[in-house]
């Protein structure tokens, strides 16, 4: 063999082993058993070559490329999936959230139709992920917290208002004390002159007290045998008519013995009884449904997020 072509043969080699280490290096994998699909998205929101597909938790596949297209303002995903899954025109390519890091991952979305072929295009949905949900829902409490905050504010400034006004209030209230005591020094005299004029009142009414007493005795006998007639009359009264309702009593109670009215229907029909346990018997079977079928009457969800529609 001669030299040139040996040196021929070297360098196709050489160039083959270049193309396809270069291509390894990018992540293609010239002797794949994959098919490649692509998914288009309005924002990609950080997805990045290498992130897994997902099929009901299960790595299927990788992607390959994310290649923005500013002409049509969207991003092109190349997905390598393996070939032994069977992906269909209805499928579709979920971009969601990887974990708590905020990593990217593709979830597809199998659905029944026609076998779709290699480098065929797949539907695209991006699912809201934890951090948006939580975003939305700290969004009106953070907006009740700045109010609170504006309220507090003015209701902090109203008390340094209510401070100056105190603080002269006591002041006043000091120059007050001040003064009454001064009018109390200037008028001890007078003071104890009032005291001992109210002593010899108190004195002269004690007097007059005690001849009152021997006159007003007479009228309170008289009048203690006044009540005492009133009350024999009005225990007559009473007595007579609380006998009236004993007797009115022995009659209703010997209706309802006999059956008659509606309280003589309850005391002697039991059907009211047995409806009554009928009805505990039905809600204590409703309330052990619900302890064991809760999701049956009660739906509810941590986060806000809402199951999406599976596009047929």
């Amino acid at each position: 063999m001669k030299k040139e072509v040996k040196v021929g043969l070297l360098g196709i080699v050489t160039f083959a082993i270049f193309y396809l280490g270069f291509n390894f290096l990018k992540g293609l994998d010239v002797f794949r058993t994959e098919n490649e699909y692509f998914a288009y998205y309005s924002n990609v929101e950080g997805l990045q070559t290498s992130n897994p597909v997902m099929y009901n938790g299960v790595t299927i596949g990788r992607v390959v490329e994310v290649m923005p297209e500013q002409d049509r303002n969207r991003v092109k995903v190349m997905l390598a999936i393996k070939r032994d899954i069977v992906v269909n025109d209805n499928s579709v390519a979920i971009l969601s959230d990887n974990g708590l890091l905020g990593g990217k991952m593709i979830k597809l979305l199998i659905q029944s139709g026609t076998p779709l072929k290699d480098e065929g295009t797949l539907k695209s949905e991006i699912e809201g992920g934890l951090m948006s949900g939580l975003s939305e829902r700290a969004a009106p409490v953070l907006k009740n917290a700045d109010s609170l905050i504006v309220t507090l504010t003015s209701i902090v400034q109203q008390f340094d208002q209510t401070g100056v006004a105190l603080k002269a209030l006591i002041a006043n209230a000091n120059q007050t004390t001040n003064g009454v005591n001064a009018v109390v020094a200037s008028n001890a005299k007078n003071l104890s002159a009032i005291t001992a004029n109210a002593a010899t009142l108190t004195s002269n009414l004690n007097g007059l007290t005690t001849n009152l007493d021997s006159q007003i005795k007479p009228i309170l006998q008289k009048t203690n045998t006044f009540a005492d007639s009133l009350n024999a009359m009005r225990l007559g009264q009473t007595v007579a008519q609380l006998n009236s309702s004993v007797t009115s009593l022995q009659v209703m109670l010997k209706e309802i013995n006999q059956g008659k009215g509606t309280i003589g229907k309850l005391a002697t029909d039991d059907s009211l009884y047995v409806n009554l346990d009928k009805t505990a018997a039905n809600l204590a079977s409703l309330m052990a449904d619900l302890q064991a079928n809760p999701k049956r009457y009660v739906h509810f969800s941590l986060f806000g997020r809402k199951d999406k529609e599976k596009k047929k």
